[in-house]
C-alpha cells in the first residue's frame, strides 16, 4: 500500500564523471577565450575536467583550486562579506577564475589574457548554477569514490 501522505523523495540525478566532462568540454568550446575548466571537491579531489590536460595536472589544479576557495571563504567570513562568489587571478598571460558550485564543489577556469571577463564570468555563473543542482554532497562523494579507485 502506498502512503500518499509522505510521497517518496525524487531520485537523485545520476551524474557520472563522463557527463560532467562533456558539460565542461561544451563550456570550453562555447565560451570564447576559455582554455580549460575543471570541477573540484571542497577537499581537493578532481571531479571532472575538459579535454586538454592530463590527470597529474587535474590532481594538482584540484588541490590548488580547493585551497584557494577555502582561503577566500575564510577571508570573506573574516570581514562579514557573505559567501564567495568568484575569485579572479590575473597573470601576465591569462586568468584563473574560481566559482563556488555548491557547498562541496567549485569550478576552476583558465582563460586567455584577451578574454572578455564579463562574458566568461557570466557563463561561469550559468554553468555553476547548472552544476550546483547536479553536484549534491552525495554525488560529489560518489564521484570521489569512483575516481579514487
Amino acid at each position: 500500500m502506498t502512503d500518499l501522505t509522505h510521497p517518496a523523495a525524487p531520485a537523485a540525478p545520476i551524474v557520472s564523471a563522463t557527463d560532467l566532462d562533456f558539460v565542461l568540454n561544451r563550456f570550453v568550446e562555447d565560451t570564447e577565450g576559455v582554455r580549460f575548466a575543471q570541477t573540484v571537491s571542497a577537499d581537493g579531489m578532481h571531479l571532472a575536467a575538459s579535454a586538454g590536460s592530463d590527470s597529474a595536472r587535474h590532481d594538482t589544479f584540484a588541490a590548488i583550486a580547493s585551497g584557494l576557495a577555502s582561503l577566500t571563504d575564510s577571508s570573506v567570513d573574516l570581514f562579514g562579506l557573505g559567501s564567495m562568489q568568484r575569485q579572479i587571478i590575473e597573470a601576465s598571460d591569462g586568468w584563473i577564475l574560481l566559482s563556488r558550485v555548491s557547498a562541496t564543489a567549485s569550478l576552476g577556469v583558465v582563460a586567455d589574457r584577451q578574454s572578455d571577463l564579463g562574458l566568461v564570468g557570466y557563463e561561469m555563473t550559468r554553468l555553476s548554477k547548472q552544476l550546483g543542482e547536479a553536484l549534491s554532497p552525495d554525488v560529489v562523494d560518489r564521484l570521489k569514490g569512483v575516481l579514487g579507485l
